[in-house]
């Protein structure tokens, strides 16, 4: 397997690419559910419920379809709906690989200074889990 390069990458709000984006991150995580015994000696563990997190960040522009569909979604008085995301590793030509999940936007940071470009971050809290995508 070859090794990726970030440039290859993206991220995906339904279909529209977000735009002006220099990073994004999964962070999967899982419960350790203690299930120890009287007279153990050592503390066992059983797995338990797994989550995943999708941050992201780069600099914010308003001709972003997807950028600006992130910011109405989750400035909207409206509950904030589920979100689906798709992180590629792969955008090559004909080929496209990565993942696929939705869930509730649960953080955007939308910055500025007076010597620099306009900070763009958010996170994503997936729900229900995260498929292998590729097109």
């Amino acid at each position: 397997m070859a090794i990726k390069k970030g440039w290859d990458g993206a991220l995906y709000i339904s279909t529209n690419e977000v735009a002006a984006l220099n990073s994004w991150t999964i962070s999967w995580t899982g419960d350790a559910l203690e299930n120890t015994a009287f007279g153990a000696d050592d503390r066992t563990y059983a797995p338990g419920l797994r989550s995943a997190v999708v941050d992201f960040a780069g600099y914010y522009t308003t001709t972003g379809t997807a950028n600006v569909a992130l910011t109405n979604n989750f400035r909207s008085t409206a509950t904030n709906s589920l979100t689906t995301v798709t992180c590629l590793v792969n955008r090559t030509a004909g080929s496209k690989s990565g993942w696929k999940g939705s869930g509730p936007i649960t953080a955007l940071t939308i910055g500025g200074a007076v010597d620099g470009l306009v900070p763009f971050s958010g996170s994503i809290q997936i729900s229900a889990g995260l498929a292998t995508y590729s097109s």
